[in-house]
């Protein structure tokens, strides 16, 4: 073996960089998503109770998911419109 030529060095590579978990529900688009779908939700059930269930309009199981869900789209509301 004459004249072999020694291995190549290596050169080391640069760390990678920290990884950052993704949170999909996160930050202002997931809360406000959380919120719609909460809206969506509480509307379905008073809907039911009323329509379906045929429970009066100023029973508590019809008025209750109507609230929540005036109120979770309000949220929803307040979260899409800036900041001013």
């Amino acid at each position: 073996m004459s004249n072999s030529t020694p291995p190549p060095m290596y050169q080391r590579r640069a760390s990678r960089s920290p990884l950052t978990p993704i949170r999909p529900l996160g930050g202002k688009g997931g809360k406000v998503f959380v919120f719609a779908v909460v809206a969506a939700l509480c509307g379905a059930g008073a809907a039911y109770m009323a329509l379906v269930q045929r429970m009066p309009l100023t029973d508590m199981r019809v008025v209750a998911p109507a609230i929540g869900a005036l109120w979770f789209g309000l949220r929803v509301f307040m979260g899409l419109t800036p900041k001013v």
